[in-house]
């Protein structure tokens, strides 16, 4: 029965696939929210068959509370967000899955220097969810026979491979700069409401900046593959801020020593 019905839409879809409005192109979804889980759990497996999960559980549990904290404030809670480790010191990324699966790396839990910092990438991962950015990435990427093919278990081999390209690359590598903008100011009202302080999210930024800056302006960060971290980008996220009084701002801690003592200590 489901394959009927997910054949059907594909039929019903296809045609729709070239059709554009004043000139733009429709973002097409042919992923239901239980198709985009099952996806998601089928790449969440092949991804901890090939990375490394952290086995720390006092540092999985708090990034899981920031991440339910960020998550009762989203957008769309039409799925569950969960929020697993990767011990890789040496990688400064962080990703979603479909339908919610989040993935953050202990190089990346390095460069933050406060809660805020960490709550700022979580969010915008959340963001990309709640937007429904995967779904209209992946229909455009892999076309809907592929992606058919995938959610009915018939192409395994090709299932490890995207799961390969997404810690590899990170999801940004799908996302356009449009969805980029759209979850950066998803995510800072998301850090807002959860009672996070915003000013994270510019202060993170300026750090990839450093660093691409570093190193000559290539990009050696993961989580920038794609979408690299421009001044442009900067400047508007420093522009969404004013939307948020700064004396409000400055009554809400950065959590800094808690951070070193839940995270950076611990990562030593």
């Amino acid at each position: 029965m489901r394959k009927v019905s997910v054949l059907l839409m594909l039929c019903v879809l296809a045609t729709a696939g070239c059709m554009t409005l004043e000139g733009q192109p429709i973002q097409i979804n042919i992923l239901s929210t239980q198709q985009e889980v099952e996806l998601g759990n089928q790449l969440s497996t092949e991804i901890e068959k090939q990375e490394k999960i952290s086995t720390d559980a006092a540092l999985q549990a708090y990034v899981s509370e920031i991440g339910a904290r960020l998550g009762t404030v989203a957008t769309r809670q039409d799925v569950q967000y969960s929020f697993t480790v990767i011990d890789n010191p040496d990688t400064v990324n962080a990703f979603a899955l479909p339908g919610g699966h989040m993935y953050l790396y202990t190089g990346l839990l390095k460069v933050c220097e406060n809660e805020a910092e960490l709550a700022g990438v979580m969010a915008h991962e959340i963001a990309h969810v709640s937007a429904h950015h995967h779904g209209e990435a992946m229909t455009k990427q892999y076309g809907y026979e592929l992606l058919t093919q995938l959610l009915l278990g018939e192409q395994p081999s090709t299932l490890a491979k995207i799961a390969s390209g997404v810690f590899g690359q990170g999801m940004m590598s799908y996302y356009s700069r449009d969805n980029e903008r759209e979850a950066d100011a998803l995510a800072m009202e998301f850090l807002y409401r959860a009672g996070y302080r915003p000013d994270g999210m510019v202060s993170f930024m300026q750090k990839l900046i450093a660093e691409e800056q570093r190193a000559g302006g290539g990009h050696p960060l993961p989580i920038f593959s794609s979408h690299p971290p421009t001044q442009e980008r900067l400047a508007r996220l420093q522009g969404l801020l004013q939307k948020y009084p700064e004396i409000e701002r400055q009554q809400i801690s950065l959590n800094e020593e808690r951070y070193r003592e839940k995270v950076l200590k611990r990562l030593k």
